[in-house]
């Protein structure tokens, strides 16, 4: 799954994504390993012409996020955003019922409906344990897949 690597973004859905991350990021505290996805994902998706990593994270603005301004893409950029939302909150390991309620939100405000949300969750979640599965630990997947599967 890599929602990025087959369409090319604008400078402004670049920023929009990021301040979309970084609001569900900052929901229930900013993990680390969000902070570190966020700053991955801007990093390789800015151009020359916008602010540095470190400028964008210090501005004011970047922490006020309203979802209509992901509104009027693609279908395409719609699941872009859903799934980078659902992998930042992922990313410190646990969806939270807030993470979760905050990326449907963005999903509805992006006109998308809840089986295609359902679907973008249970992507991630299959990425997520597709990561896990080359672990000799059996028994360790097993309880974080009933952990992931907990969260619905």
């Amino acid at each position: 799954m890599h929602p990025i690597h087959d369409q090319t973004l604008s400078s402004s859905q670049v920023i929009a994504l990021t301040k979309a991350m970084l609001s569900v990021a900052a929901i229930d505290g900013m993990h680390p390993a969000e902070a570190a996805l966020i700053g991955q994902f801007y990093e390789s998706s800015r151009s020359a012409d916008m602010p540095g990593t470190t400028a964008l994270l210090a501005s004011p603005e970047t922490s006020v996020f309203d979802a209509a301004e992901l509104a009027g893409g693609s279908d395409e950029f719609a699941d872009t955003a859903v799934l980078m939302c659902l992998m930042t909150a992922y990313a410190d390991g646990n969806l939270s019922n807030t993470e979760r309620t905050l990326v449907q939100s963005i999903a509805t405000a992006l006109k998308m409906d809840a089986s295609r949300f359902d679907y973008l969750l249970a992507q991630v979640r299959d990425e997520l344990v597709g990561a896990l599965a080359h672990l000799p630990d059996a028994e360790s997947v097993a309880v974080v897949v009933k952990e992931l599967a907990a969260g619905d």
